[in-house]
């Protein structure tokens, strides 16, 4: 009913559908407009036009954002379980993956290649999209506010 619609003090909520999609878009857009932009030839890297990009990006925005979700989380609020939980659950993938690399994947090759090639494998299973997009959906969709910090489950 109308109780259910409204939000604190009386103010509508957004449904969240509509959160949902408000999220995707802030999410996706981006994206396609650094596709766009690579297709159109506006930034090309085989001329090392990504360089700055990359730099930005991983030694400048994603340490920042890493450093301010440290930082600024209520560590009362963190189960320390949950942490835990996540932390397995992120290590049991990790070797569960790095296993079936090591095994499985071009096992003709020396030792020392396999072993590289599936610590590569294994990090990228562990190194999800979860802040870019995960965390922001999951917000979108349970209106998440406060509370537990869930970038910390996520980081950890």
């Amino acid at each position: 009913g109308a109780a259910a619609a409204a939000g604190v003090g009386g103010a509508a909520r957004v449904p969240a559908a509509q959160r949902l999609l408000g999220t995707l878009t802030e999410t996706f857009v981006p994206v396609f407009i650094g596709f766009a932009v690579v297709r159109l030839k506006l930034l090309v890297p085989e001329r090392g036009d990504m360089r700055g990009v990359g730099f930005l990006v991983g030694k400048v925005a994603f340490p920042v954002l890493f450093f301010k979700t440290v930082v600024t989380a209520k560590l009362g609020d963190v189960d320390a379980r949950t942490l835990l939980a996540c932390a397995l659950g992120k290590a049991a993938v990790m070797a569960a993956t790095w296993t079936l690399a090591f095994v499985a994947y071009k096992p003709s090759r020396p030792r020392g290649e396999r072993f590289t090639t599936a610590s590569v494998f294994a990090f990228f299973a562990i190194a999800t999209n979860d802040f870019a997009m995960g965390l922001p959906i999951v917000r979108a969709l349970y209106d998440v506010k406060g509370g537990a910090a869930m970038d910390i489950y996520i980081a950890g």
